[in-house]
């Protein structure tokens, strides 16, 4: 899925990382660690092609860095979009089928039966028909996942999904995430700080640390790292 040889992040030049190497094989489920400044949400950018890579070589899903990126889905940190008052989630993750083409998808019942799938897979069939601007945080991060997957990603980059939800909304989420694990054949990276919460659902993390980035297949070689909460 993921091949990195010599490869060192940065931004204008100004390298942030060592050379490291790393190899993450196609479905594997990892979390990506390291203190603020590391390096972690850079490389989900550098994954994306959307900042350029120091040096070295950095293959995805075969090929080079925003080749594949139909292939991909992102959820970012902060994400504001500006959508009608009376647009609903299930419209928002309806309208994003083949969101590469222009105009909107030929709604068929294949796709509405996609879409009420999706929903139903994260949770959100309570809500889903609500105009999306009255929904809440955690009800919003649900539907940007089912979002995330109309389109069948091979691979699922997920920036600080748990920040900013309330214990509740929060413990949604992860099941969600245990779901889709469940049912859906596809890679995932994530950065959280809570890391702890999800860690028993993860095949591996990435550890980004002052020493260099290293793959470890468990979460015992990185419990020294604060930022874990462990």
């Amino acid at each position: 899925m993921i091949v990195c040889k010599d490869l060192v992040l940065g931004y204008d030049k100004n390298p942030i990382t060592p050379k490291f190497n790393l190899t993450i094989e196609d479905n594997q489920w990892i979390g990506i660690i390291g203190k603020n400044g590391a390096g972690k949400s850079t490389f989900l950018k550098s994954v994306l092609g959307v900042l350029p890579t120091i040096s070295g070589e950095l293959s995805i899903l075969g090929d080079y860095a925003g080749l594949n990126n139909k292939q991909i889905s992102y959820i970012p940190q902060e994400r504001e979009i500006n959508l009608a008052d009376r647009m609903s989630g299930y419209s928002l993750v309806m309208s994003s089928y083949n969101g590469w083409l222009l105009g909107l998808p030929f709604i068929s019942k294949k796709l509405r039966s996609q879409v009420d799938e999706l929903i139903n897979l994260v949770g959100a069939s309570g809500y889903a028909h609500q105009p999306f601007v009255t929904l809440s945080g955690g009800q919003k991060k649900r539907i940007y996942l089912a979002q995330a997957l109309i389109n069948k990603p091979k691979l699922l980059l997920l920036d600080e999904p748990l920040a900013d939800l309330d214990p509740h909304a929060k413990q949604h989420f992860i099941e969600a995430l245990q779901k889709i694990h469940e049912h859906q054949n596809l890679g995932l990276m994530i950065i959280s700080h809570d890391m702890h919460e999800i860690a028993c659902h993860l095949d591996a993390f990435i550890h980004f640390s002052g020493n260099g980035v290293h793959y470890c297949a468990t979460i015992e070689c990185v419990k020294e790292d604060s930022y874990v909460g462990i």
